[in-house]
């Protein structure tokens, strides 16, 4: 699927577009999320997890409406811990990378990364970097049999005053579990046990029109 911006007569607006076609393999450890058949929690807001890591690696072709086409791997991470206690944070890393090996077999059956992320702590506010090894399965731990393929198609639109928002997204996924190893350097080394995930191959575009001042 490609995108093309709309031509606009009067020229009254401006377009963006954007357009993303590859493989990635989002994987989150640590979410406060209710698991099935476990008790709801208690009134209030849900405390933060002790550890929360976000990961998002990608690897295929960004478009963008200026007409430039960027291909390769990206990885994008958040990691954030709290002191079990009093729940103040003591590392708030948010950080992304190229320097990565990110590996998704053709079937999206398993897939694997290990790279080299630098970032900013907003809790020392201090630049650090972390290394992150993780793999992906899409073989049910429990049946021991692969994960159907989930097919999905969605597009969405947006429009208020002269804003306007166009989301196409189109995707193959296998839902995956996901294990690895953290490590800040200079700082604490951190499993991550297994965990849902998903291997997908996605192909995902925008175009956003803004009025002219």
């Amino acid at each position: 699927m490609i995108l093309t911006s709309p031509t606009s007569a009067a020229s009254s607006s401006s377009s963006q577009v954007s357009h993303f076609n590859g493989l990635t393999s989002p994987a989150t450890w640590g979410a406060p999320f209710q698991l099935p058949g476990s008790p709801p929690p208690g009134p209030g807001p849900f405390p933060p997890p002790p550890l929360l890591v976000v990961l998002l690696p990608t690897d295929g072709n960004i478009m963008t409406s200026q007409g430039s086409v960027e291909h390769g791997v990206f990885i994008m991470l958040l990691v954030l811990m709290t002191d079990p206690v009093t729940q103040m944070p003591i590392l708030s890393f948010v950080g992304n990378s190229t320097m990565a090996s990110f590996q998704v077999d053709s079937r999206l059956t398993t897939a694997s990364l290990s790279a080299t992320v630098q970032g900013m702590d907003f809790a020392s506010f201090s630049p650090k970097t972390v290394t992150v090894t993780v793999s992906w399965t899409a073989t049910d731990p429990l049946t021991g049999m692969l994960n159907p393929v989930i097919r999905t198609t969605m597009e969405n639109r947006v429009q208020f005053g002269g804003f306007s928002l166009l989301l196409h997204i189109s995707s193959q996924m296998r839902l995956a579990t996901a294990s690895g190893m953290l490590t800040v350097i200079g700082g604490p080394t951190i499993p991550l046990p297994p965990a849902p995930a998903a291997i997908a191959r996605a192909d995902v575009g925008t175009i956003t029109r803004t009025p002219l001042a």
